[in-house]
């Protein structure tokens, strides 16, 4: 069974009503581009994947997914599709570097037609279930509806939030506050910064944090400094008893083997869109295991496509914090209308359903 076509496909839909106008310090557009990349095979299975953009922090557009695969189409265009690994492998020596949203999607969508040939689901095809649901984490807004949003998430059972800092040190001190105020030790809160602050500006309002009387050890600081500064990353969490985590840092192998080197974190946040799809998140798994770190399987702007993907994986692997897989919940509109990642109490769930397990999408998705 080879590939005979590639298509592109990008969708677009506006976030719902409280992430419109977002506060948060890296710039977030009111709508959401994402390209589904889909291949065709003559044993007429189609697999599906999707690019996942986030201009302002990793430079990728649906342009440049477009880009990327008219660059590659010629050198896949006849592989065996079930050869996820030598399809891959192309790619990599005709792009060695950049467009890793688009890598992703098509990893993606190879193991999505894996999965349908084999009957069985891409957790499956990764190893198996190491866990039946993993907590996933959900984005209060960071603006006036951060608290009634953080109040009903809590009633829907979540129990792990991320929270974006807006650069304003007061408003994020008080926002932190109200919701160490709000949540018992069972909750966790990560505070993303986006590289939003310097050293001393962090230890400065780490110190603050530990000093909130209802401070428990349930908060995480995200990724502080600018993703280059890993020295700083390293100053920084020798200066804090708050656990670290690395984010926007880490994009290569070689960006988690320099964190771990340095001791530069004690969580790293491992994205299939930012590095370049599941065969490279599971080299990173692979290595902060072995280093003894923590991590996270974690999203960045998904739909509902990428976020299944997500879910196939964390639930794959043995032992991630948690999960993320509900940014699709913040669209106002869903491209899957069948199938694809469940959530349930605040848990992220796959079904067994071959491949991504997702049925009917709307592909001329344009809510804009």
């Amino acid at each position: 069974m080879r590939i005979t076509d590639i298509t592109a496909h990008t969708v677009r839909t506006k976030y719902k009503g409280p992430w419109q106008h977002d506060r948060r310090f890296y710039v977030k557009n009111d709508v959401q581009a994402n390209t589904i990349i889909v291949i065709h095979t003559e044993g007429k299975i189609t697999g599906i994947g999707e690019a996942t953009h986030s201009p302002g922090l990793y430079g990728e557009t649906p342009g440049s997914t477009v880009g990327a695969l008219e660059l590659v189409r010629p050198y896949i265009i006849g592989q065996p599709a079930l050869n996820r690994n030598a399809v891959l492998n192309i790619v990599d020596r005709v792009m060695p570097l950049g467009n890793l949203a688009f890598i992703s999607a098509l990893d993606q969508a190879l193991l999505d037609i894996a999965g349908k040939a084999y009957g069985l689901p891409v957790v499956d095809l990764l190893g198996g279930r190491a866990h039946e649901s993993l907590p996933t984490h959900i984005n209060p807004p960071t603006n006036e509806h951060f608290m009634s949003c953080l109040e009903n998430f809590l009633k829907e059972g979540y129990r792990v939030f991320k929270i974006k800092m807006s650069g304003d040190t007061p408003y994020d001190l008080n926002m932190i506050s109200s919701a160490l105020k709000t949540v018992d030790e069972t909750v966790t809160l990560s505070l993303d910064a986006n590289q939003g602050w310097n050293v001393p500006q962090t230890l400065a309002i780490a110190a603050r944090i530990e000093a909130d009387p209802y401070y428990r050890d349930n908060v995480i600081l995200e990724q502080p400094v600018h993703a280059s500064d890993f020295e700083g990353m390293a100053q920084v969490r020798r200066g804090t008893k708050l656990k670290l985590m690395a984010d926007d840092c880490i994009r290569t192998v070689a960006d988690l083997a320099r964190l771990i080197k340095l001791e530069a974190a004690d969580i790293v946040s491992i994205k299939i869109s930012r590095c370049g799809g599941i065969r490279k998140c599971q080299q990173m798994v692979a290595m902060a295991e072995a280093a003894n770190m923590l991590y996270i399987i974690d999203e960045i702007n998904e739909m509902r496509v990428a976020n299944t993907a997500v879910a196939h994986l964390a639930l794959s692997t043995r032992s991630p914090l948690y999960t993320g897989t509900t940014c699709h919940r913040l669209l106002q509109d869903d491209i899957v209308l069948e199938g694809g990642v469940q959530i349930e109490n605040g848990q992220a769930i796959v079904s067994n359903e071959p491949g991504l397990g997702i049925g009917r999408v709307d592909l001329n998705l344009q809510n804009i």
